[in-house]
């Protein structure tokens, strides 16, 4: 079983319409992200007929990670000051 072009692009046409109508960057950047990684898929699969393998697999966007908030490590000598060059 495969996933035919017609069904991707409509995919694709439904995250543009969501991607237009986006109320903040955050939203906008999640559709665009999915339109790239659907014209990925796409492309990739050039060639193969009018079917692509259902086994093609899209990975998420890694979640980005919030270091603001983390309070340094402290060891026993207190050697983990917020100078690079405390030892």
């Amino acid at each position: 079983m495969g996933i035919s072009y017609e069904s991707l692009l409509g995919k694709m046409e439904q995250e543009l319409a969501k991607a237009k109508h986006a109320a903040g960057s955050q939203q906008l950047y999640s559709h665009v992200y999915a339109l790239k990684a659907l014209a990925e898929i796409v492309l990739e699969s050039r060639g193969s007929g009018n079917e692509i393998a259902a086994g093609a697999v899209v990975q998420p966007p890694p979640k980005p990670v919030d270091l603001a908030g983390s309070e340094p490590l402290q060891t026993e000598d207190g050697a983990n000051g917020n100078s690079i060059f405390d030892f």
